[in-house]
């Protein structure tokens, strides 16, 4: 009895404690070296175990190996350099947004541009999902914001030219708008397609995505958004209530149709258009609804 109760207990040690009972005196004994090195060797099983549930539930935590890290930190200045752009664009056009709510009373929406903030925040942090996800919205978005300008080439010229005159900064910012939106989609387009981005991406085992996809998308978009802007504007629709404003208002005006829809109410459903009228001095705009 006495003997036992003289044999240490390791499983209250530390693991400090027996590394250092290890090379000392406890060590230079057979039986207590062995019964150490099985503690220890427990221990080393159960941290190893713990970490493999923790990666399971919670995969970012895993460590990267040195080779991804490499690869990671080498692609971290061209995330870092593209999340400070996106986060400049979401401060100008937020900055936009309140000016114009100061100028005109028409609130702009809080969580307008969100997104350029939240992937912004992501790159900084050297999130490389991101990246692959932004790259491939970049790409989508080409089309689109270019057709952002379809006031340019969709309606009348004398209309186009009448807009700047009366509201010259509006119409001008609605044009830098766009070139800063393409100049963010180049920028990022070209800086998360870096070969360091790419390879680190590899090497988390991120797929690459197809980009002809999101180009193909966006253009369908974009055409589709085409067509239905020149239906409104052409359309049979349009005509009526084109000719109907132009009963009310005269020929010493021009009339474009900007929009077109239709409203049910209980009793019948009614046509309805949003008409621009416009001289040398002003442009109205003229809802006007009629009954199918």
């Amino acid at each position: 009895m006495t003997l036992q109760a003289s044999q240490p207990d390791y499983q209250r040690y530390s693991m400090a404690s027996l590394q250092q009972a290890l090379s000392g005196a406890d060590g230079a004994d057979a039986a207590r070296r062995q019964r150490i090195e099985a503690e220890i060797a427990q221990r080393q099983q159960d941290d190893e175990a713990a970490a493999q549930r923790q990666w399971a539930a919670r995969p970012q935590d895993k460590p990267l190996d040195p080779a991804t890290a490499a690869l990671a930190e080498a692609a971290a200045p061209f995330l870092r350099s593209a999340g400070y752009v996106l986060l400049f664009a979401w401060v100008v056009l937020r900055a936009a947004g309140l000016l114009e709510t100061l100028q005109t009373g028409i609130r702009s929406y809080v969580f307008a541009y969100l997104g350029l903030l939240i992937f912004g925040v992501c790159l900084l942090r050297g999130k490389l999902r991101a990246a692959v996800w932004l790259r491939w919205l970049a790409v989508f978005w080409i089309v689109p914001t270019v057709l952002a300008l379809d006031f340019l080439f969709l309606q009348p010229l004398s209309l186009t030219v009448m807009q700047f005159k009366l509201a010259p900064g509006y119409r001008l910012w609605s044009v830098l708008e766009a070139v800063l939106s393409l100049w963010v989609i180049y920028y990022l387009y070209r800086q998360l397609g870096m070969p360091a981005v790419v390879a680190a991406c590899d090497a988390r085992g991120y797929t690459r995505r197809d980009l002809r996809i999101p180009a193909i998308l966006g253009l369908i978009l974009g055409m589709a958004g085409v067509a239905f802007q020149l239906h409104a504007s052409h359309g049979d629709v349009a005509m009526q209530a084109r000719t109907i404003v132009a009963q009310r208002y005269g020929p010493g005006y021009a009339y474009h149709v900007s929009g077109v829809g239709q409203s049910v109410t209980p009793q019948r459903t009614l046509h309805t258009a949003l008409v621009q009228v416009w001289d040398d001095k002003r442009i109205l705009q003229v809802p006007v609804r009629w009954p199918q």
